[in-house]
């Protein structure tokens, strides 16, 4: 279970699979999103992604893993990873701002290439940010909800679009690549990713898993949605992380259009967590998953550890499972505790994929 410190290796290794593999787009770097043909020839199709947050790793190391690993006569399409200028990381980002890639160790002489090098626009406790080229860069500061700075400078940067606009004017329509600061997680350490932030036309603070129902949309969102078109999947994955939780485990489920797709959603995610807790992992409790009571939030529970969410009450536009569970079948994403090893962590995401997968190949029997 292989950590890819740059997108080459990762294309490596696809190619090794010998599967078939082509290019949806390119990141405005060049850098090819690709989509790999695996499982069988029968419909309909399941779609896997992973990678949208460049700094959850594992997700990404499961969905190459899943190419060879999920077994099924049903058609399989992988994006294997959706930011593909993310995953090689903070130091790569800065040279596409910069024109040569930085040797950076330490947060202090990130900061002190975003104020040399860039125009300040933003600097207090939560972070820096600065503007280098066509991008924007931030440098997060320790603080704020305590294990995860990066998060933390994600809000901060959402109340600076709420309360002072006119700072984050001159980044609308471009991206902004944060420093992760995960000191100690594997896969990612403190500039191993690059976390993609984009700031709308309008001005809204978005993370890169939030346009997929927008004209206005970044190419892998696109890329992202014309596979959904040309597939049109029976079932979706999108395999994610979570800083917040520990070592802990949840899965995401949506509601669905018709009482029969509803059934199958609450049939499998039920499957799901089952084996998830016979494989030993600690299911998340509220708390973990929420930090507030659940009332307080656009989440329902139906057992321990699966967890429904209402983008319609969350707001920000939707991610790619909330896009799903809108235009096609069923729809689920993994949180998986960042603290646990990587190479359970990547465990994690493919028992999922292959535990829901065995379910839905019931339904088309």
């Amino acid at each position: 279970m292989l950590i890819y410190h740059t997108y080459r290796e990762l294309l490596d290794r696809v190619e090794q699979t010998g599967r078939p593999t082509r290019v949806l787009g390119h990141c405005p770097d060049g850098s090819p999103i690709i989509c790999v043909r695996s499982g069988g020839d029968k419909k309909p199709g399941i779609v896997i992604t992973a990678g949208s947050h460049s700094t959850e790793h594992a997700g990404v190391s499961a969905a190459v893993e899943l190419i060879e690993k999920l077994d099924t006569e049903h058609e399989v399409y992988v994006i294997p990873t959706r930011d593909p200028i993310g995953l090689n990381g903070y130091a790569y980002a800065l040279s596409l701002g910069l024109g040569k890639t930085p040797a950076i160790e330490t947060h202090n002489e990130a900061e002190a290439i975003l104020r040399e090098s860039g125009e300040v626009h933003l600097d207090d406790e939560s972070l820096i940010l600065s503007l280098i080229g066509d991008y924007g860069y931030t440098c997060s500061r320790p603080g704020g909800n305590g294990k995860c700075a990066q998060f933390s400078a994600y809000q901060r940067l959402q109340e600076v679009e709420r309360a002072q606009p006119e700072i984050l004017a001159p980044f609308r329509g471009r991206r902004i690549f944060m420093a992760p600061r995960q000191e100690g997680i594997e896969g990612t350490g403190d500039f191993g990713r690059a976390y993609t932030l984009i700031i709308s036309p309008e001005g809204e603070v978005l993370h890169i898993n939030r346009f997929h129902d927008t004209e206005w949309a970044p190419i892998e969102s696109r890329c992202a949605r014309d596979l959904l078109a040309e597939v049109s999947p029976g079932i979706t994955f999108d395999i994610h992380e979570s800083q917040l939780m520990g070592d802990k485990y949840w899965l995401s489920a949506r509601h669905k259009r018709n009482e029969e797709d509803e059934a199958w959603e609450q049939k499998i995610a039920h499957a799901v967590i089952q084996t998830i807790a016979e494989s030993g992992a600690t299911l998340a409790d509220d708390i973990d998953v929420l930090g507030v009571p659940i009332e307080e939030t656009w989440f329902t529970r139906t057992e321990k550890g699966v967890y429904w969410l209402d983008a319609g009450v969350r707001g920000e536009g939707l991610n790619f499972a909330d896009f799903v569970a809108c235009n096609y079948g069923l729809s689920f994403g993994t949180e998986m505790g960042m603290y646990g090893t990587f190479e359970g962590r990547v465990s994690l995401g493919m028992l999922t994929v292959q535990s829901a997968v065995s379910v839905f190949e019931e339904r088309y029997r």
